[in-house]
């Protein structure tokens, strides 16, 4: 039992300060945060996240989307956003 609830309050406050830096904005992941074996080493508090990024951890600045500017040389942009070839 005692061990259960050591476990418990391990994950609780795991999931506790994951959910703070979450809103603070930190770029560190729940996995960095939890591991007994391998634990955040880097400073504290931790670089911020992109304003493009979501997850942590995970660089998303550059989208893969196709826009109008990125068209294929040669296409125009016609009228209601449709490419004409």
């Amino acid at each position: 039992m005692p061990a259960i609830g050591m476990g418990l309050g391990w994950l609780g406050y795991s999931l506790g300060l994951w959910g703070w830096a979450l809103l603070r904005g930190y770029n560190v992941t729940l996995g960095q945060l939890m591991s007994p074996t391998h634990p955040y080493s880097g400073s504290w508090p931790p670089a911020l996240m992109a304003p493009t990024q979501v997850i942590p951890g995970k660089d998303q600045s550059a989208p893969a989307t196709t826009t109008a500017a990125a068209a294929p040389s040669g296409a125009s942009v016609a009228g209601g956003g449709e490419i004409a070839v």
